[in-house]
């Protein structure tokens, strides 16, 4: 068996017997490769980075304008594309693309705050594949918070449900509903319904009462803070990126939001603390987390892969041995670093934190790091 995606394709290049016996057998499941650049793909090709041995491998578009932003991605190599317009679903591998009606293509808004125009888009999720005319899509937005869309509604638009009163930093399907954390770390369920023509609109929303976790410590860059929800094993999840501890460099902690039973209850919910992953890793990034079931295929003890939006100025040193990879061009060289998180550190008074292993992907001037994506199973 070859474990790589990368080495299944390179083999069933050069080999057309294994090509067609892997057609018979049961497709194994694809790991996310990470999409370097991803809000900025203007040529023909971009590049993707393999986690599971460090390669990168060039990846050619079918169409030059399709992939200029990148706001989201579904499993299948399936992604989201904004900036310029139109709005657009299409597969990175396959060239194939979603049909969408002229009004999905573009998210209007009117806000009092900002008056009307385009929204900008900083995240999709779907509900379901693409492909489906039941997906729905979710998209949080800079100005005007959370847009909704149906594909299969050849009619009608998205509908805008206006700026929130606090922002949001992630949003979920989970179990065919969706969610939404805030910055303060409360959680919102959404209700979706439809309107007269058929179109979603959230139809009720839901705080949920949780008990809240530890407070990290206050000092640091809240730069390197981050958020994340998503599925893990079918539990609701969220991985927090803080400085837990007093002179330490920040880290991630785990959490599955598990019920609160008995009569005398404050709380609903309240988040638990996750101290290992199992067979599972993480990949976690500003437009796409998942949690995928690695089987040992993934190198050392690292279980979070993270693409890290954390600000480095063109002047910050970084020392070489970060480095893993740099593009360069007659006008800028852009250099992608590569930080791996120690597994245990011994606190002042000679405990240990207990940690899950961690790596971060970042790049000088910018907040993108790179994006998850899910290649097709070979």
């Amino acid at each position: 068996m070859i474990a790589s995606q990368l080495g299944r394709v390179r083999f069933a290049a050069v080999c057309r017997s294994w090509r067609a016996a892997a057609r018979c057998a049961p497709p194994v499941p694809a790991l996310p490769w990470l999409l370097l650049s991803p809000r900025d793909c203007s040529g023909t090709k971009a590049l993707l980075h393999c986690p599971e041995n460090g390669a990168i491998v060039p990846l050619r578009f079918q169409s030059k304008a399709v992939v200029k932003c990148i706001v989201g991605c579904h499993d299948g190599g399936w992604v989201a594309s904004s900036l310029p317009d139109p709005f657009r679903i299409m597969n990175l591998f396959s060239g194939a693309e979603v049909t969408l009606n002229k009004k999905q293509a573009v998210i209007s808004c009117t806000s009092r705050y900002l008056g009307s125009g385009q929204v900008q888009i900083l995240k999709v999720v779907f509900s379901g594949p693409p492909t489906s005319g039941e997906c729905i899509l979710a998209a949080l937005t800079y100005n005007c918070g959370i847009a909704l869309c149906i594909v299969g509604c050849p009619n009608t638009g998205w509908s805008v449900e206006g700026c929130p009163n606090k922002p949001i930093v992630d949003i979920l399907f989970w179990n065919g509903e969706l969610y939404s954390l805030l910055y303060d770390g409360h959680l919102i369920k959404f209700e979706i319904g439809v309107n007269e023509d058929g179109a979603p609109v959230i139809a009720a929303t839901h705080w949920l009462v949780i008990q809240r976790i530890g407070r990290s410590i206050s000092e640091g860059n809240y730069r390197d803070y981050v958020s994340y929800i998503f599925d893990l094993e079918g539990k609701f999840a969220m991985a927090l990126r803080r400085q837990w501890l007093p002179n330490h460099d920040p880290f991630f902690k785990v959490f599955k939001l598990v019920d609160i039973h008995g009569p005398y209850a404050c709380y609903k919910h309240k988040w638990l603390e996750v101290t290992s992953l199992g067979d599972h890793a993480l990949f976690l990034g500003e437009t796409f987390s998942k949690a995928v079931h690695v089987a040992g295929n993934m190198p050392g003890s690292i279980k979070i892969y993270y693409s890290h939006n954390c600000w480095l100025g063109q002047n910050t040193v970084v020392s070489s041995d970060k480095v893993f990879f740099t593009i360069s061009n007659d006008n800028v060289d852009h250099t992608y670093y590569k930080r791996d998180d120690t597994n245990n550190e011994v606190t002042d008074d000679g405990d240990y934190a207990k940690r899950i292993r961690s790596v971060g992907y970042f790049k000088k001037g910018c907040l993108d790091g790179g994006m998850w994506i899910i290649p097709p199973n070979l």
